[in-house]
């Protein structure tokens, strides 16, 4: 997250499925489950959350992930959360208004229920790296 919070573009289609990187091991529960921590905002993170437009664009700016989940812009904007494009990157995608869980006693009460709704609506698609590396891609079995 940057020091200077990001021009926000349009709003998003509901329709829309968006990614979230799990950027730790902890963010998700082999093999379909989506755990809260994949969705607390800490208070240094100003702008918001980060997801992608693709799998890629989710992973991407990270040293190591382990997998992707998937989640509807109109599911996470039932929710009252706001999903907006960063203008200057189009496949960085913002989920903005949400507390912080290392804020106050009420922000984290709110927090922690806000990112355990999240998770319930998001489905796993990897729980493994994303892309996968070389080394993981085993060549053809010979002829």
């Amino acid at each position: 997250m940057g020091t200077m919070p990001p021009q926000l573009g349009e709003p998003l289609d509901d329709d829309l499925v968006i990614y979230r990187a799990f950027a730790a091991k902890g963010f998700r529960e082999r093999p379909s489950r989506v755990r809260a921590k994949a969705y607390y905002r800490h208070f240094d993170h100003t702008d918001g959350l980060s997801l992608g437009r693709t799998p890629i664009a989710a992973v991407s700016g990270l040293d190591d992930n382990f997998g992707y989940a998937s989640i509807r812009v109109g599911d996470i904007r039932a929710m009252g959360m706001e999903v907006r494009v960063d203008a200057e990157s189009p496949d960085h995608i913002l989920l903005c208004k949400i507390p912080p869980i290392d804020g106050t006693d009420e922000q984290r009460d709110q927090a922690s229920r806000i990112a355990g709704a999240l998770a319930r609506a998001s489905k796993v698609e990897s729980c493994d790296h994303y892309p996968p590396k070389d080394n993981d891609i085993l060549p053809s079995p010979l002829p």
